[in-house]
């Protein structure tokens, strides 16, 4: 199997709802990467580069404004008997 490359894929980033994005400025406070800021009263991802898509803005956001496109799961290795 050859190598799969991700340069021609788009960088998916947590999606902001600005109906429901209230610019309260928890997701700018608690963002580890300061990838998120508040910009004239509505949160926006400023540093894709820098998000690691972590689910901090989205679980802490108190009008559920901030959602990632999906979630990953990393599978746990069982030990075979």
């Amino acid at each position: 199997m050859g190598d799969v490359s991700t340069d021609r894929l788009p960088r998916l980033i947590p999606r902001i709802d600005e109906q429901r994005c209230t610019g309260c400025g928890s997701c700018q406070a608690l963002c580890p990467t300061q990838a998120v800021q508040v910009v004239e009263g509505k949160a926006v991802i400023v540093r894709q580069e820098a998000c690691t898509y972590c689910d901090v803005c989205e679980t802490f956001c108190p009008e559920g404004a901030i959602g990632r496109p999906f979630v990953i799961v990393f599978a746990s290795h069982a030990s075979a008997d």
